[in-house]
């Protein structure tokens, strides 16, 4: 068959993975690191087909270019070329993101425009309570708080986030440089999962700092407090044997629930498994007749090669809705 030649040895199939642990393959994590990454909530390696996060259909929504890759350049003069760095395709994801000054100057955006716009609603509020509930006379309270919260606070807040905003539209290379080397990897095609070195450190990046099989990988979901004492999960991924874990934060954010994270790794296992057909979603659509087994699938289904590309907008946020009611229905 086709698609025994295009994958690997070492491709991810569910049914050889539920096979016996291989003499020799003890468990050489210390109890440090088990406490560290195993004691969270330890998630099947069963999945559902096509539930996903639902905020992957607003992220990667119909339209996607069949070229997923993200190009950097390498070289000057005429040896100046753009190179693939990151990628979404039907063989692997590989993921970077981009270095930490662009992301200071990201963050404090965020947090110059949150202090607007959530402060001038608790200025508007303060001030109707202490006018006319605590009846005190409104231009003292204006001098005294309301003028120097605007000057110190609000108006730095508002100079800070139109200055960026100004700097993204003219100069976007002062803020979005580009990444200094992938972060990760999973590879549909051979079944491995690839962890490379901090990219920080130029010599580092593209070097790889481990890899292992998919199949050696359980899904976890651990949750912590946050300042105010409300549980935060996020998900991730640890192998069973060595010491090799990985935060799937990148894809999914922390967050005050743990459905998102549970439908998270039920994205990692249908994408992984060789033997069955890529997630039917807008994000894989342009790669789907690339994959063996997903082209087979959709031959016998009939499925239209457009089917996301020519759905209106008011069809496809039916969809998205269904998605999120599975994924609470299924994982809440």
């Amino acid at each position: 068959m086709a698609e025994t030649a295009y994958y690997s040895q070492t491709a991810w199939d569910p049914e050889r993975d539920e096979r016996p642990r291989r003499r020799g393959q003890l468990d050489t994590r210390s109890k440090n690191f088990r406490f560290q990454w195993a004691a969270g909530q330890k998630l099947p390696k069963q999945y559902l087909p096509d539930v996903v996060p639902g905020d992957f259909m607003e992220t990667w929504p119909p339209g996607q270019d069949e070229d997923t890759n993200w190009y950097v350049e390498k070289g000057s003069g005429k040896e100046k070329n753009k190179e693939p760095i990151a990628w979404v395709n039907q063989e692997s994801i590989r993921y970077a993101t981009l270095p930490s000054s662009s992301w200071r100057w990201l963050i404090l955006k965020a947090l110059a425009k949150f202090t607007v716009l959530a402060g001038i609603p608790l200025l508007l509020l303060n001030f109707l309570f202490v006018v006319f509930v605590l009846g005190a006379p409104p231009g003292p309270h204006i001098l005294k708080f309301v003028i120097p919260a605007l000057m110190y606070v609000g108006g730095p807040c508002a100079l800070i986030w139109s200055g960026v905003n100004l700097i993204e539209r003219l100069f976007p290379g002062w803020i979005y440089k580009d990444p200094q080397g992938p972060l990760w990897e999973f590879n549909r095609r051979t079944g491995l999962v690839t962890v490379f070195r901090n990219p920080k450190n130029k010599r580092d990046a593209g070097q790889v700092a481990w890899q292992s099989p998919f199949s050696e990988f359980d899904g976890y979901v651990h949750s912590g407090p946050t300042h105010q004492g409300l549980p935060l999960y996020y998900g991730a991924m640890v192998h069973r044997y060595r010491e090799e874990a990985l935060t799937l934060t990148a894809f999914q954010a922390a967050s005050a629930n743990d459905e998102d994270h549970k439908a998270l790794w039920n994205f990692w296992l249908q994408y992984m498994d060789s033997t069955a057909p890529l997630p039917d979603i807008p994000l894989f659509e342009p790669h789907r007749h690339k994959d063996p087994v997903t082209a087979e699938h959709d031959k016998a289904t009939g499925r239209h090669p457009r089917y996301w590309r020519d759905m209106d907008e008011v069809t496809y946020k039916q969809k998205t809705d269904e998605i999120y009611k599975k994924c609470l229905k299924v994982f809440g």
